[in-house]
């Protein structure tokens, strides 16, 4: 897939982009941060300036981001439209997608936006009615993905399809591709058949043959 062709531009004057601003305002001058944003925010940032945001997800090297945005005011606590520093982990998407980020440094600060199709991907694994809207106005906007080209990237990105951990809340990322289809793609789809079991077959092939156990066979060859 040809990514840079629908990735957009970065618009530091969206109102997720304005938030993150004053977030680098208040970072401590002395070191240099790397802030990924993820969640509907870069949508709003790099695709459609008027894609609403609830907050703005970001996570970062810097472990005391939370904290600088609770102070600077940023926080859920102190404003309405706020700063959700989270881990990397909350970020589920395709092992790809940090080759294909945009970004953009701001003093010490550079700020990167996961392209489009791995905020799309991400956004799989809750899928709520605003997640089913953000590839509405992605698709409409770009034209992108089609549904060869996302297929192709959930193959990529297979095992965002095994269970959930029994600690965790599940998501179940099949049952959420059922959901989407029939809405942004007018069919009904097999998401086992479709996507996991190819993806698994190229990666049997690409193991290869399992190694000989000459110890095996050699005591198989010594029984009487």
């Amino acid at each position: 897939m040809e990514h840079q062709s629908w990735a957009g531009s970065i618009n530091l004057e969206t109102p997720a982009a304005r938030l993150l601003r004053k977030l680098v305002e208040a970072l401590p001058p002395e070191r240099p941060v790397t802030i990924t944003v993820f969640g509907s925010a870069p949508l709003q940032i790099t695709i459609d300036s008027n894609l609403a945001s609830a907050d703005v997800d970001v996570f970062s090297d810097l472990e005391a981001l939370a904290e600088i945005a609770h102070r600077a005011g940023l926080a859920q606590d102190k404003a309405a439209f706020f700063i959700q520093v989270s881990s990397e982990l909350n970020f589920r998407t395709s092992p790809r997608w940090r080759a294909r980020c945009q970004s953009v440094r701001i003093g010490n600060c550079t700020l990167l936006f996961p392209h489009p199709i791995d905020i799309l991907i991400a956004k799989l694994n809750r899928l709520e009615e605003k997640d089913i809207e953000a590839f509405r106005v992605v698709l409409a906007r770009t034209g992108h993905p089609t549904e060869a080209e996302l297929i192709e990237e959930l193959r990529m990105a297979v095992d965002l399809f095994r269970p959930s951990f029994d600690e965790e809340q599940g998501h179940d990322l099949a049952n959420n591709c059922r959901r989407l289809w029939p809405v942004i793609y007018g069919r009904e789809i097999d998401p086992r058949q479709e996507i996991v079991a190819p993806a698994l077959s190229v990666r049997k092939a690409g193991y290869g043959d399992p190694p000989r156990d000459y110890k095996q066979e050699l005591r198989e060859a010594l029984k009487p």
